[in-house]
């Protein structure tokens, strides 16, 4: 009898034990303040304790508008610096030391259904008002947000913003050498390749150890696919002039789009060469264009010195067209295809010597772009294209 009577005294004394370390009391900052409460009580318990009033959020349409009053949540409540979510609320324990922050409650919105809506992307221009290349700074992407239908309301609202629009943006510029004790220059062929002009011209860039840059037609390549060779085999640069010469801006997408595509796959199945640049015939491309072009093209290469060979003026006049108000970054323009070029095989070494004698190093287009650093490196390649993901836009941005 005395063991049992002993038995139930120890059983008693560590239930007791147990029961007053966990209803012992903690410390806790309570809104700044110090104060003691039951340990593991819960927030609500605190509240209740400590007689806090805190104002109950109302419930909320997807609109912002207030649906009911005093529908919300009960409080809003921070411990340790982390935000507790209401939600969660219920399953918080005091413990010693924490610093809790108790407050109003915040707003609950109603009950929704969600459509995701897509955004297409457009095109817009940036940049210089007016510069020797135009490139694709941006690539385009679908823009994706929630549109939400309230279940008490009715009403709709757009809601989160699930991946941002982002719009193809073009931009003009005008290359810059980032080393301005460097003076550098690219000379440019157009229409070609062509017997004899373009074998001429690379024994001539070879002589004086020069790299040049030819836009080459996607048709000419194909009739003079060893001479496109030659080029590339030589070091210099290859582009394209598109397949045969229309006036891109009065093409529409389709028409457009196989003129670039013809082009580059010439260049890729004769000479091994990638490229999405490109120069347009007559120097005329505009947005409208750039919309049209699907994202084939990456870079537009124009010019700053024009030799105005096809006038075939003379030597001189083109030496002097091409050389006159030279500066580094700029872009020459010659022909070795559309007509004779005897003119142009003449004065290519008098232009040559002329800037050499000036200072000039003869680069390729690529190489001009590379030189200046606000370029990206994917277009200064000549090779850029678009990446997956993107959705080419079929409208100008207002």
């Amino acid at each position: 009898m005395t063991t049992i009577v002993g038995a139930v005294v120890v059983v008693v004394i560590v239930a007791a034990a147990v029961f007053a370390w966990n209803t012992r009391p903690v410390d806790i900052k309570l809104n700044g303040s110090t104060t003691s409460v039951k340990v593991g009580s819960s927030l609500e318990a605190i509240i209740s304790s400590k007689r806090l009033s805190p104002k109950t959020g109302d419930l909320i349409s997807v609109g912002g508008n207030v649906l009911q009053q005093g529908q919300g949540y009960k409080f809003s409540a921070s411990v340790n610096g982390q935000d507790i979510d209401p939600d969660d609320a219920a399953s918080y324990r005091a413990a010693d030391g924490d610093d809790i922050t108790i407050g109003d409650g915040a707003n609950r919105y109603e009950e929704y259904d969600v459509d995701i809506v897509e955004e297409q992307p457009k095109l817009e221009m940036g940049g210089d008002a007016w510069g020797n290349i135009t490139y694709i700074s941006q690539w385009p992407k679908v823009g994706k947000h929630e549109v939400r239908h309230g279940k008490t309301s009715g009403e709709t609202a757009d809601g989160d913003v699930l991946q941002q629009t982002q719009n193809c943006v073009v931009t003009v510029h005008q290359i810059k050498p980032d080393d301005q004790s460097k003076k550098l220059i690219a000379l440019t062929f157009d229409d070609g390749p062509a017997d004899p002009y373009t074998e001429k011209y690379l024994s001539i860039l070879e002589q004086y150890g020069c790299k040049a840059t030819f836009f080459n037609l996607g048709q000419n390549i194909e009739e003079y696919p060893d001479l496109c060779k030659k080029i590339v085999d030589s070091g210099n640069e290859l582009m394209s002039h598109t397949y045969q010469h229309q006036q891109l801006t009065k093409l529409d997408a389709t028409s457009l789009q196989a003129e670039f595509k013809n082009a580059f796959d010439s260049i890729s199945q004769v000479a091994g060469v990638e490229t999405t640049g490109f120069r347009p015939p007559y120097g005329d491309f505009k947005e409208s264009s750039w919309l049209n072009s699907g994202g084939l093209a990456s870079v537009s290469v124009l010019w700053n010195l024009d030799s105005e060979d096809w006038r075939r003026a003379g030597v001189d006049s083109i030496v002097s067209k091409s050389t006159d108000g030279a500066f580094s970054g700029a872009i020459i323009l010659m022909h070795d295809g559309g007509g004779p070029r005897e003119q142009d095989v003449e004065a290519l070494p008098q232009i040559i010597q002329k800037l050499q004698s000036e200072g000039y190093e003869f680069v390729t287009v690529s190489e001009l772009m590379k030189s200046d650093s606000s370029i990206p490196a994917d277009i200064a390649n000549g090779d850029a294209k678009m990446p997956e993901g993107c959705t080419w836009p079929t409208e100008l941005a207002s």
